[in-house]
């Protein structure tokens, strides 16, 4: 199994806990996470498209075509289309709205695209799970990260549709605020503790949630093309 953003926190969680569940895990990041927890991890720059295919590469020439795929490499970057700075009214920053589309978008159709076509070709049978987010149905202040993770939901059900036939499933697992320390770090105090009262549930998602919803989607060999929304029941 290749898992995708390993160094963030919940691609680290996802990594560690699939590696503990007996999945053989690989891990691509940027950088190295604090932890391999089992993993053999190998850096790339994953918004590099040739990059990523030396790297698919070179552990496809270890180990094989890999038969499952979790993109979960993702910059989140808070910028509101316009704003007021200085006396003057600003938009949103164009080379930070293209690194956010390739680290949530581009990135993950360069992984599928390569694992896939090395898991056709040797008639491997997969899944490519794609980590999205609620903010898919649009967020104010995250334009960009919503509409990468809105662009990775139709990408899944594209990859779906076509490499269904092969069969290679597609699916998205969408997950609301979920208690880590990138939320932590992207979203202030006071407003975490609106979007737990608006929850039906009255509290945040947990990282065991999520991977829960991931093994789901990797195990369960007649899910395809869908978004697994894991919210507790919030619309943005």
């Amino acid at each position: 199994m290749l898992v995708t953003g390993v160094a963030g926190d919940l691609g680290g969680h996802l990594a560690s806990d699939l590696a503990e569940s007996g999945w053989t895990v690989y891990g691509l990041d940027l950088r190295a996470p604090g932890s391999t927890g089992g993993m053999t991890f190998r850096e790339c720059d994953l918004t590099d498209p040739q990059a990523t295919e030396q790297a698919i590469d070179a552990f496809h020439e270890e180990v094989g075509a890999f038969d499952a795929v979790v993109n979960c490499a993702c910059l989140i970057a808070n910028a509101p289309v316009i704003a007021f700075e200085g006396g003057r009214l600003v938009h949103h920053d164009f080379e930070l709205w293209q690194r956010v589309v390739a680290s949530c978008l581009s990135s993950a159709f360069y992984v599928s695209a390569c694992a896939a076509a090395r898991m056709a070709r040797a008639g491997k049978h997969g899944a490519i799970v794609n980590v999205s987010s609620v903010c898919a149905q649009g967020n104010p202040g995250q334009a960009a990260y919503s509409a990468a993770k809105a662009g990775l939901n139709g990408l899944t059900v594209a990859l779906a549709k076509e490499l269904g036939p092969l069969g290679i499933r597609a699916v998205a697992v969408a997950p609301g605020y979920v208690d880590t320390e990138s939320t932590a770090r992207n979203v202030p105090d006071a407003r975490l503790k609106e979007i737990a009262d608006a929850e039906p549930l009255r509290r945040l998602g947990t990282v065991a949630e999520v991977v829960s919803a991931v093994r789901f989607a990797l195990e369960n060999d007649y899910v395809n093309g869908t978004v697994l929304e894991l919210d507790g029941g919030l619309v943005v």
